[in-house]
């Protein structure tokens, strides 16, 4: 077939790295205070841009230097910018060896647009921290397969960094070591806890880790850039979602065997994801969703680990290997994910 031009004139590929196989593993190497982070926006535009301000100041309390994309301000539509504006920044960040990292502003909706454009050699070549959840949960995918790239599941820079948040950070991306236990935050009132970690399915189970956003994960089903889970500890969550949309997606990965593939999944806990009042009584729980889509996997499950669309979030790195005990709702990680500072 032949090569279908974008609305920006640049020729996309009908069907880029058609293979099916992985690049080799790459890791990034960890942060050091003073280091230079990209700032880049591929997905959503910020509409208050007073907001990259604050980005910029909880770049900074990370004892990191930020420096904007050269079109982080720009805007069509929903988007931060044309298709060929986004890409020029995340590959103008990858290109230049002063910039250690690269952090996303926010998610919202545009990395897919994306994919199929994006210059994975180039990103192979210059191997750095790239971190963000939501819709980066496509360029967490793509980048991981296409790439080999070690990436990162976490704060986007337009939002909350609370201490908590703040301190995981520092230690997932400064210290080249295994991150160990992931925990939900500390419950101030035991008798009324607010993040229960819950056994869908006990055991244990061991792999490389995998995931991100159900929704990005769904929607890149059939493409060249889907989600692998053979033999992975996959990670999944979203928000927003009722429960008949979250069973939808969910039973697109196991017909399509994505989910009889993991070794083991984690669902995160899915903020606003539950049924309208007016349809209550037409309505499965979440809980009885994921009882029914995941409890009968015969494999380890495990439910309400506190990341992503949460106010506190893990730190989640992707493609590293992983312990999960179902049994005792616990999730460790033990492989470091970033290589010494160099």
């Amino acid at each position: 077939m032949a090569a279908a031009r974008s609305a920006f004139g640049k020729k996309r590929t009908a069907n880029p790295e058609a293979s099916s196989a992985s690049a080799p593993r790459i890791k990034p190497r960890a942060l050091r205070p003073g280091d230079t982070v990209g700032l880049v926006a591929p997905a959503s535009y910020t509409f208050d841009l007073w907001q990259l301000d604050d980005a910029a100041a909880r770049v900074e309390a990370l004892g990191l230097k930020p420096r904007f994309g050269k079109h982080v301000r720009g805007r069509r539509g929903f988007l931060s910018g044309t298709d060929d504006e986004r890409l020029e920044d995340l590959h103008a960040m990858f290109a230049d060896r002063s910039v250690s990292a690269i952090f996303a502003l926010q998610g919202g909706y545009g990395t897919p647009r994306l994919l199929d454009r994006i210059d994975y050699e180039l990103v192979r070549r210059n191997p750095k921290i790239l971190l963000g959840y939501s819709d980066i949960t496509g360029l967490h995918l793509a980048i991981g397969r296409r790439a080999g790239l070690v990436t990162f599941h976490g704060p986007n820079m337009v939002g909350s960094l609370p201490p908590r948040t703040l301190d995981l950070l520092k230690k997932a991306l400064f210290v080249p070591e295994p991150i160990g236990e992931v925990t939900n935050p500390e419950e101030p009132d035991p008798l009324n806890v607010e993040f229960p970690l819950r056994t869908v399915s006990r055991g244990v189970a061991r792999g490389r880790t995998a995931g991100g956003n159900l929704t990005l994960v769904s929607a890149t089903m059939g493409t060249p850039y889907e989600i692998e889970t053979k033999d992975r500890i996959v990670f999944l969550e979203d928000t927003g979602e009722a429960p008949y949309r979250i069973d939808r997606m969910l039973v697109q990965l196991r017909l399509a065997g994505k989910l009889q593939q993991a070794a083991g999944i984690v669902f995160g806990t899915c903020s606003d994801c539950g049924p309208g009042r007016s349809s209550f009584e037409l309505t499965l729980s979440l809980s009885e969703v994921l009882e029914d889509q995941l409890g009968s996997l015969g494999k380890p499950v495990l439910a309400g680990l506190v990341f992503g669309h949460t106010k506190e979030k893990a730190i989640l790195p992707i493609g590293v290997d992983a312990e999960l005990d179902a049994t005792a709702r616990r999730v460790t990680i033990t492989e470091a994910a970033t290589l010494p500072a160099s």
